[in-house]
């Protein structure tokens, strides 16, 4: 058992750092490279997106704390809560196909938006194209969902009550936004969002 854990250890502080320098840092240099655009849209005028976008920040910040606990600091875990019977290790490994699963699945979403891609809502006057096509012809919210699988993964590789509180709250979040975001789209693409909507599920 500790042979594994060393593994999870070594493990979950690489995903993270890969995460933020893959999917955020160095993916928001590329798009402002190619597309002379921040994707970063969410400002302090747009109150609620702004809230949910701090919001989101202090979940990367106990995901980072999480993860740094459990990886350098293991005698301090108890403190997370441990929730020691789902502590099984076909779980475990699934937790990790999921993390991946779900990196690989937030990158290949944002590529298939292309210059379309924001964080947050884009309230310019600049019209971005409606995708409907290849991952989004499943979902109309895929990165959502992944950011939701992420937690899930987390979770089945260290069960503890923060790991389990942090899906709920990524939930939330993300259940607002997406509802913000639909209404923006509608706003933007009218009937050809309305009629995407109807035959395409929100997350899955």
């Amino acid at each position: 058992m500790e042979n594994t854990d060393l593994v999870y250890r070594f493990f979950l502080p690489i995903y993270i750092t890969l995460y933020m320098l893959v999917l955020y840092l160095i993916n928001i240099k590329a798009f402002k490279k190619k597309y002379k655009i921040d994707p970063r849209a969410v400002t302090k005028n747009d109150k609620l997106m702004y809230i949910l976008e701090r919001y989101r920040d202090l979940i990367f910040i106990f995901v980072g704390l999480s993860i740094s606990i459990y990886s350098f600091f293991p005698s301090l875990y108890f403190l997370l809560v441990p929730i020691n019977y789902l502590n099984i290790e076909i779980i475990r490994v699934a937790g990790v196909f999921i993390l991946i699963g779900s990196m690989i699945l937030t990158r290949a979403s944002q590529v298939q938006l292309k210059g379309a891609w924001r964080i947050g809502i884009d309230r310019t006057n600049i019209k971005t194209e409606l995708i409907t096509t290849g991952i989004y012809s499943k979902s109309r919210n895929p990165i959502a969902l992944s950011m939701l699988l992420s937690a899930l993964g987390l979770f089945f590789v260290t069960p503890n009550m923060i790991t389990f509180t942090i899906i709920a709250v990524v939930y939330v979040i993300f259940s607002i936004r997406i509802l913000l975001e639909e209404e923006h789209l509608y706003k933007l693409h009218g009937e050809a969002y309305e009629s995407y909507r109807k035959k395409t599920r929100r997350w899955i």
